[in-house]
This record gives C-alpha cells, structure tokens and sequence, in this order.
C-alpha cells in the first residue's frame, strides 16, 4: 500500500508544479456551465422534459463529475510505447494498469479539490436560485453512482491505453474515448433531450453511468425506484467492463514482451 500511496503523493507534487496548466483546463470545464445555463435560461419557456433548474444544476454537476472521475493515463500511452519507455512500468514493483488509479487521484487532490472549488463557489453565487438540491437518500444514491462512474471510465481508459499495444495510431481511440464519454455518457446533452430513434443507443450502452444516470439521480429526474433499477443494472456492467479492460491489457501485456518491448 504505501507504494501506492507513495506514486500518489509523487503525482500531487507534479500537479502542483502544473498548477497554472490545470487552472486553464478548470477554467476551459466551467465556461460551457456558464454558456448552457444562459442558453437555457434565455429559452426556458421551451424547455418541458426537465425544469430550468434541473437543467442548470446538471451541468454544474457535470462539471464537476468530469474533472473528478476523468482517467488520462491513456493519452501518452502511445508515446510511451513506441518508444520503449514504458518497460519502465514493467520493472517497478507496481501492478499496472491498476497503479494508474492512485497515480490519477494524486494530480486530483489538487486539480480537482483546491482549484475546482472557487470555480464552482462562484458559479453557485451567479445561478444560486435555480439550483436544485438533493435529498439524503438521493445524495446516498448518487455517490453509490460515482463508484459505477469510476468503474467505468476506469475500463475504457485502459481499453483506450492498451490499443497502444496493438496499433501504432492508437491516440485515436483516445479520442474515440473521449467523444463517446461526453455525446453518449450525456455531458453535452442529457440523453432524455436524444429523439427516441437514437436515444436508444446511448441507453443501451455502459456510458451513459458516467453522466446522465449519476445526474438523474442527483437532479431528481430518476426517482428512487428508477434509481435504485438503474444502479442494480449499473453493478452487472461494472465488473464485466472492468474484466474485459484488463484483459485486452493482459493480451496487450503479452505481446508488448514479446516483440522485445
């Protein structure tokens, strides 16, 4: 454990040193709130499947799910591989890619806590009217989502690094990752805005966890029965996305020793 403790605090020195790299990012996550609740608030006689305050309050919430439970470890992944660099993982007393979690969480203590919140505090000021607060045990419900949403950007992120493994051009998943997280995980949009022909796409899949159903819940747009079918579903996919991560990153493992890496 306190190596992993240890790779944890090593990531919380870098963030710091980044720390005005990571104000622009903070900053670039809390203008879209800003730009959608004007949006919304200009239009609010046209919105009818969620109230204005449901709407303004799920972005904020998005923001801050996003900066919190985002994984990154697979966009230099490629580099790293190519180069020969990431041998280096292999020779360190650390299992990897589960390594990548506490090494994540240790740039977040930062990134995330210190400088999130003065952006959200000011956000609050600006549209504190129309936020719209949760009950305790929707509150309970939500943070038992989190653990589903971590699960899951944990799996695809992996699934995203590991393509390094077998493709040369393998950033582009990174980007495939990215794009399905915010369109089908519901950061854009809610999924409940989605026509009913293409809404069941993203309801069909994984990703919706890392957004839409974590808001629902919190927001009030799922009442408790949904919540709790929603999460129960959650738990089945939880282990089988993180079971088919690891093992494309074993196959992936395999072969990077094999060809000499």
């Amino acid at each position: 454990m306190r190596k992993y403790l240890a790779l944890a605090r090593a990531a919380l020195l870098d963030a710091v040193q980044e720390k005005a790299e990571i104000m622009i990012w903070v900053l670039l996550d809390a203008l879209p709130v800003f730009i959608m609740a004007s949006l919304w608030l200009s239009n609010r006689t046209q919105v009818t499947i969620m109230s204005i305050s449901q709407l303004i309050t799920y972005y904020i919430i998005a923001m801050i799910i996003g900066r919190l439970t985002e994984f990154f470890f697979d966009e230099d992944m490629g580099e790293l591989v190519r180069t020969g660099e990431f041998s280096k993982y292999l020779l360190k007393p650390l299992r990897f890619p589960a390594a990548f979690i506490p090494q994540t969480f240790g740039r977040k203590l930062f990134s995330g806590f210190v400088m999130i919140t003065p952006i959200v505090a000011v956000i609050g000021i600006f549209f504190r009217q129309y936020l719209v607060f949760p009950s305790k045990i929707q509150l309970l419900l939500f943070l038992l989502s989190l653990i589903i949403t971590l699960g899951i950007r944990y799996s695809l992120s992996t699934l995203a690094a590991a393509g390094a493994f077998f493709w040369e051009q393998s950033g582009a998943l990174t980007h495939v990752r990215w794009v399905l997280e915010i369109v089908a995980g519901g950061y854009i949009l809610p999924l409940s805005f989605y026509p009913s022909w293409l809404r069941i796409i993203p309801e069909s899949l994984p990703i919706k966890y890392i957004y839409y159903v974590p808001i629902s819940i919190y927001t009030g747009i799922f009442d408790n029965k949904t919540a709790l079918s929603t999460l129960a579903i959650g738990t089945l996919w939880l282990p089988v996305m993180i079971f088919a991560a690891h093992w494309v990153w074993r196959k992936g493992i395999t072969r990077y020793s094999g060809v000499g890496g």
